[in-house]
């Protein structure tokens, strides 16, 4: 009977250190596995999460679950930034280095106030389309003080539009 849970032992062990290669890069030896299916992954396609690593299909199935946005929800949210990133991007450049404060400021409340009207659903591709409409909605201005020369303003309707963005970015992109 002593023998059984030795053998038991020795098939673990011998289990444990056969070489496992990554399921993506056949190429690389691993110790890891994905704690949601068991499969080996390298540390090129592990993702650290609180509780463990999770491959590429297990995260791309997580972020798959997250989706839930309708196609009304990016044409509200087209419309919504394009009218706010159009008022910021007119008014904001103009009040010179407070830009850098304010920014930060417009993108959060332009992402807020998308986020309201969508009912709080997640689509992937949210950020990109309040992104692209802040840079629409703050052409003109740009294009105004391109004709007249007014260099600073374009160097502030710039600095708004980088870090307004990025604030959006920050709010409504899924990693």
């Amino acid at each position: 009977m002593a023998e059984e849970p030795v053998r038991e032992e020795q098939q673990v062990q011998e289990e444990q250190e056969a070489v496992v290669f990554c399921k993506w890069h056949p190429q690389v030896e691993t110790g890891l596995r994905c704690y949601q299916c068991g499969a080996p992954i390298c540390p090129r396609c592990a993702q650290r999460t609180p509780v463990g690593y999770l491959c590429p299909d297990c995260r791309k199935g997580r972020k798959q679950n997250f989706e839930h946005s309708l196609p009304a929800d990016y044409v509200i949210a087209g419309v919504v930034s394009l009218i706010l990133g159009g008022i910021a991007g007119t008014f904001l450049p103009l009040v010179g280095w407070f830009v850098i404060f304010l920014s930060p400021l417009s993108g959060t409340l332009i992402a807020e106030v998308v986020w309201y009207l969508v009912d709080r659903r997640y689509g992937s591709h949210l950020w990109q389309i309040i992104s692209g409409c802040i840079i629409v909605g703050s052409l003109p201005m740009m294009l105004m003080s391109l004709l007249s020369g007014d260099l600073f303003v374009i160097l502030w309707s710039v600095v708004h539009v980088v870090m307004a963005i990025g604030t959006v970015m920050a709010r409504l992109r899924l990693q």
